[in-house]
């Protein structure tokens, strides 16, 4: 399943890459109050892909540690509460 995900990941990267590099013109960034001076496009799709990364990993990592609480508590509860259905 890793060897999934990695693939995955290169083939996102590419199109990520693909993306960034044929849109290099320069754009300017307004955000209520804040403005940005220009920068080029390929800085905002890269930073906005790695900001979706992070978010993603750090979810990703939340859902991974509440499954695993969730297992160890199923695992730890004794076994004789649980009567048999004759």
């Amino acid at each position: 399943m890793p060897l999934i995900y990695g693939i995955g990941t290169l083939i996102f990267s590419i199109f990520i890459a693909i993306l960034a590099v044929q849109n290099a013109g320069p754009v300017s960034i307004k955000f209520f109050f804040w403005a940005v001076p220009e920068m080029p496009l390929v800085l905002v799709i890269l930073a906005a892909a790695l900001c979706g990364l992070v978010v993603g990993f750090l979810l990703g990592r939340f859902a991974g540690r509440k499954s695993a609480k969730n297992a160890k508590k199923v695992a730890e509860e004794p076994l004789d509460l649980k009567t048999p259905l004759d």
